[in-house]
């Protein structure tokens, strides 16, 4: 997706800030979706597809803070952007450790607020033209013992019958079928799947194996074709 396409996630309950800044993201072409508290933004992040979250922290219902461990740890790598008080600047230690991406400090500056946006759309944009597996291409049919999964659709045959695997699932299941008997290290996925190679935060691609382990393994303790490589990664067996 472009810049001039980027679909945005603004996340602030300030109406006069939240209108200020839903102005000026349409004035640069973009498509912002607006949550006014935190329980919302969990909603519409679970629902859509986003280039970019801007999150307050200080909200209604759920804080900022929460609201970015919770997507981090449900796998979303979208990448945020955190608005914070210029008088806390613990806060902004606090949100890059829980996966923020960068920050700007309130009162912003609206040009300088824009130019993180656009950098942080940019990097986004690069990520998904070249490092980002595009699950819909191809639409042939993996098999694996009495699973198959089918990339085209992204319907998959599992423990718990025929289902449709989530994006990142599809993704990962991809990486593996490239590679069968190969170590992948979670930063090759994070690099493969989520176009972000540099992330800090590995937890979230064990959240999908663990998914994933759900759907065709018969134990996870004896796992049959995805194996953990201690400290490193996978390996996937046919």
């Amino acid at each position: 997706m472009s810049e001039g396409t980027a679909r945005i996630l603004l996340v602030e309950d300030e109406d006069a800030i939240a209108q200020g800044l839903l102005l000026n993201f349409r004035r640069k072409g973009w498509a912002p979706c607006l949550a006014s508290d935190g329980d919302e933004a969990i909603r519409l992040a679970a629902d859509g597809v986003f280039d970019l979250v801007v999150l307050d922290i200080r909200l209604p219902t759920i804080d900022g803070f929460e609201v970015c461990q919770r997507l981090r740890a449900a796998g979303d790598l979208t990448p945020i952007l955190m608005l914070t008080a210029r008088n806390q600047p613990d806060d902004v230690v606090y949100g890059l450790r829980l996966g923020a991406d960068d920050y700007v400090t309130k009162p912003f500056d609206l040009a300088e607020l824009l130019a993180r946006v656009e950098g942080l759309l940019r990097r986004r944009g690069w990520s998904r033209t070249h490092r980002d597996p595009t699950p819909e291409s191809g639409g042939e049919r993996f098999t694996f013992g009495e699973f198959w999964v089918d990339f085209g659709s992204w319907r998959a045959m599992t423990r718990q019958g025929e289902v449709e695997l989530a994006r990142k699932e599809i993704a990962v299941m991809r990486v593996f079928a490239n590679r069968p008997g190969q170590v992948v290290s979670r930063r090759e996925l994070l690099a493969e799947v989520w176009g972000l190679p540099d992330h800090p935060n590995t937890r979230v691609v064990d959240n999908v194996i663990l998914s994933l382990r759900k759907a065709f393994e018969e134990s996870s303790l004896r796992p049959r074709h995805i194996h953990n490589v201690r400290g490193v990664g996978y390996r996937f067996e046919v």
